[in-house]
């Protein structure tokens, strides 16, 4: 688009593109692709496992001519739209894998083939901490669990996940001819999406729940997958939660059951996660301000790359100054970031933090920052 050349003329000079055929990996606090420092904006498409093959291919052209070279998305679904990648099969009292190209995992290889072929890479998480197309709590209701939190310390549900972990791992795309943990178009695994000690109120938290359990969880999954696929990086997906001692906010007083400065410290976990919606958190755009600042100071200290990974405000005019005003601390001091979301097809209604790529504040929101994301890449040459 049009929109689009003015502003990323000077990126495009140093970079004609943004993305190499090479595992993306880590360097201190910078991500690196190849020879190359990779910093950049991003988006999340969480939809893309239900998503038209149309729909697709205009996502990844769409967030290619926009320099947004990574898209989040998800790898779960325990059946929506007649799509699923899990189910429980009570017969054999054992999680049924779906491979199916129509209506199972099978969809997904389509999804990293289009997104090979607009340079684009592609994060990769494996659950949810919500009920939202299934998530923990269907595993714990098919493995009869009585705590939402059971999810992290009953074996058998830990069992299954590593089992849907290892089979996606080793899953042969059936359009390219690559494994699943051999594709340089997988970005990262993601091991939950915002995993917390509560769920979405179906099961309760038990007593027992706290920041060391979920800490061991991380630091047992984490593990399994490097055991399977020691290409990729892996990262929490959460929402950065700390828990420092003295704070009000649960925010920042291990209330929800996480710390992110412990999970980030674990070995093999590559980089951080972390997410800011203040309306639904009843914060203010100041308090999300000193949030970000508060992760770019995390990410110095940890020595690991950190991701803004999701973030949205829900008024489309607050948007015009408060991402530029997030967004400039991404530019100064976190690794990256990836906003919620774009909607593809354009559809501002998909929830209300949604962004067309025509919308008329684009290069305000996302544009200006895309551009100057990509101009931070450095090419270091390999003669």
């Amino acid at each position: 688009m049009v929109k689009f050349l003015s502003l990323l003329s000077s990126a495009l000079l140093v970079a004609p593109s943004l993305i190499s055929a090479a595992f993306v990996d880590t360097s201190g606090t910078s991500f690196t692709l190849g020879d190359s420092s990779f910093a950049f904006a991003g988006t999340n498409a969480y939809y893309l496992m239900t998503s038209d093959q149309s729909d697709v291919d205009t996502l990844f052209s769409t967030v290619s001519k926009a320099q947004l070279p990574v898209v989040r998305t998800w790898l779960f679904n325990m059946g929506t739209d007649s799509v699923w990648f899990q189910q429980w099969d009570a017969e054999s009292g054992t999680m049924k894998i779906n491979d199916d190209a129509e209506t199972g995992l099978g969809r997904m290889d389509y999804v990293l083939q289009q997104a090979a072929a607009n340079d684009v890479k592609v994060i990769l998480t494996l659950t949810n901490n919500w009920a939202d197309f299934g998530g923990m709590d269907y595993y714990v209701k098919s493995f009869g669990g009585k705590y939402h939190d059971d999810f992290y310390t009953n074996k058998d549900i830990i069992g299954s996940f590593k089992s849907y972990i290892e089979h996606v791992a080793n899953r042969t795309n059936e359009l390219t001819g690559t494994k699943y943990s051999e594709d340089e178009t997988i970005f990262a695994w993601e091991i939950a999406n915002e995993p917390r000690c509560v769920g979405s109120g179906t099961y309760p938290t038990s007593d027992s729940c706290g920041t060391d359990v979920t800490t061991a969880w991380i630091d047992e999954i984490s593990t399994h997958i490097k055991s399977v696929d020691s290409n990729h990086l892996v990262a929490v997906g959460d929402e950065g939660f700390f828990n420092h001692a003295g704070e009000d906010d649960y925010e920042y007083n291990g209330g929800t059951g996480m710390d992110f400065d412990a999970s980030l410290a674990l070995p093999n976990i590559d980089f951080g996660t972390f997410h800011l919606y203040v309306s639904d958190w009843s914060k203010t755009n100041e308090w999300g301000t000193q949030w970000v600042k508060d992760h770019a100071d995390a990410q110095a200290s940890a020595k690991k790359p950190v991701l803004f990974e999701e973030y949205g405000v829900e008024e489309a005019e607050e948007r015009t100054t408060v991402y530029p005003e997030w967004q400039a601390i991404v530019e100064e001091g976190l690794a990256a970031d990836t906003f919620w979301q774009i909607a593809v097809p354009c559809n501002p209604d998909l929830d209300k933090f949604a962004i067309c790529a025509d919308d008329a504040n684009w290069d305000t929101i996302i544009g200006n920052h895309a551009a100057a994301m990509a101009a931070k890449v450095i090419f270091t040459s390999s003669s």
